[in-house]
């Protein structure tokens, strides 16, 4: 999984470099540090974080999306989930965000976004909806701040508590 996050990095600069953009400021002037940003971001984050556990606490439908991700993900530990976390969050915002908005708009990455996480089973379709709301928000960050560090917050946050979230609760206070 990390191997097509990074794939996925590269194949962005790659592109951003294609299209006469230089890869450095693609990476570099996107992640420019500003405490209200940064404050959203995590604000962001956590809120989406603690609505996702409320909605697995409360829908069959999310605790199935849960359980599907707890086979899927196996025996991950807390360094592998902190690297998932890590590298998805950073891979998807340079490549929707830094990337893909600039060229087609808020509006369509989001959908692309949310099409990205299409589900392998329709009885988790909700998840894609959701995915489609938070392009939303993460490319409305970007718009607003014009820095990816927000998106990448909050994007980062809600996949590290959420996977954190599948570990079952015995091996998570075991020590890494």
């Amino acid at each position: 999984m990390i191997q097509l996050y990074l794939f996925m990095v590269g194949l962005t600069l790659l592109l951003q470099i294609a299209l006469g953009g230089e890869a450095m400021g693609l990476l570099g002037a996107r992640f420019a540090l500003d405490e209200v940003a940064v404050s959203v971001g995590v604000g962001l984050g956590l809120g989406v974080v603690l609505l996702s556990r409320l909605a697995s606490a409360r829908f069959a439908w999310a605790r199935r999306l849960d359980e599907d991700f707890r086979d899927k993900l196996g025996g991950v530990d807390r360094q592998q989930v902190f690297a998932l976390a890590l590298m998805s969050a950073l891979a998807e915002e340079l490549f929707f965000r830094g990337f893909l908005q600039g060229h087609l708009g808020l509006g369509l990455t989001a959908l692309l976004f949310g099409l990205a996480h299409l589900p392998s089973r329709w009885v988790h379709a909700p998840w894609t909806l959701a995915a489609i709301l938070m392009g939303l928000a993460l490319g409305w960050l970007f718009e607003v701040f014009g820095s990816l560090l927000p998106a990448f917050l909050a994007h980062f946050l809600v996949n590290f508590f959420n996977l954190h979230s599948l570990i079952p609760a015995e091996r998570r206070s075991e020590p890494s």
